[in-house]
């Protein structure tokens, strides 16, 4: 383990030693992790933790009820500054993340999943350059690894840092914040009103809350490795059938605040790029008036033709498929 966080601080671009002195670990930083059966990964999730090279940080973990080991395991390690808060099963990661925030003591609020890991120098490094800059809210650079903790190609595309007023690059996804980079300051949290906890945003509130960031503030950023977020079969992102439509719902959501027109337009033509994709999905699974529905939202938001003929392409080749494996059956 050791072995594994003295290789990733490699990868992080550090501050010269004589800055050391002028840095200072006044700020408390509360570290919020959800979990729910995730004895095996939750231990290296803690250790990346203990592991910071900034030392002033409270550990919140805030467990859904689970049924194997985990909280045993928590409630045995011998550190003061880790706190377990014991729910019954709820299922919305967003609730969890928000009641963590809630019991926070620290200035600063950051989060990470009991799946994944930090590189050591994560909050140091944060919050350097969060005074140097007097941003009020960070992220920073990600990559994917499989069970086992080796690094693997991230199918997301190449993660590109953008800083300041990034909202257009996060509407269109060419920013990503990961929740497990994110930080930011307890009182702008609560200014923002934390992660929706709305059930159609779930896996999504994340993506939902940067948005809300960053259309009113901007935002430091750390080009540099911060977190590694493990790839696995029980992922609850991968056992999704309905990801596109509630990527959709997001920007549904978002319409609701923007007032900037040409936001809006980009807004838009996003949504109507993941109903299309949702309709196709929905083909796929038989649910054929779902996906109809899905069709026709697409066309109302302004779907670009390609996109329509793409969807109408797929649709008619995956009704010929399961027309040749069994009857039609209409899945209302």
């Amino acid at each position: 383990m050791h072995q594994i966080l003295s290789t990733l601080s490699n990868n992080l671009i550090l501050y010269e030693p004589s800055q050391k002195n002028i840095f200072s670990e006044q700020f408390l930083v509360t570290v919020v992790i959800p979990t729910y059966n995730r004895y095996s990964f939750i231990r290296e999730a803690i250790e990346s933790v203990i592991a910071q090279t900034y030392s002033n940080w409270e550990l919140i973990i805030v467990d859904d009820g689970s049924t194997d080991d985990t909280a045993t395991y928590i409630k045995s390690i011998p550190d003061k500054r880790i706190h377990l808060l014991e729910l019954q099963h709820c299922g919305n990661i967003a609730m969890l993340r928000n009641i963590g925030a809630k019991s926070a003591s620290g200035q600063w609020i950051t989060f990470l999943d009991s799946d994944d890991m930090w590189v050591p120098e994560k909050l140091e490094t944060q919050l350097r350059l969060l005074q140097k800059e007097k941003k009020s809210w960070g992220y920073g650079g990600f990559e994917l690894m499989n069970e086992a903790g080796e690094t693997i190609a991230n199918k997301h595309g190449t993660y590109h840092p953008f800083s300041g007023k990034i909202i257009h690059q996060l509407i269109t996804c060419e920013a990503s914040v990961n929740i497990g980079s994110l930080i930011i300051e307890r009182r702008l949290f609560n200014e923002t009103g934390g992660f929706d906890i709305n059930k159609k945003l779930f896996c999504r509130e994340d993506y939902d809350f940067a948005l809300r960031l960053a259309l009113y503030t901007e935002v430091s950023v750390v080009p540099g490795l911060l977190v590694r977020i493990r790839e696995h079969k029980s992922r609850t992102t991968i056992t999704l059938n309905d990801g596109p439509e509630r990527s959709a719902f997001v920007y549904e959501n978002f319409l609701s605040l923007c007032q900037d027109k040409k936001l809006i337009k980009i807004v838009k033509q996003q949504q109507a790029y993941h109903l299309a994709d949702a309709s196709i999905k929905n083909i796929k699974q038989k649910s054929y008036w779902r996906g109809i529905k899905q069709f026709g939202k697409a066309i109302l938001k302004g779907a670009k033709p390609k996109q329509l003929l793409s969807v109408l392409r797929n649709s008619f080749i995956e009704v010929y498929r399961n027309i040749k494996k069994d009857k039609l059956v209409l899945v209302i």
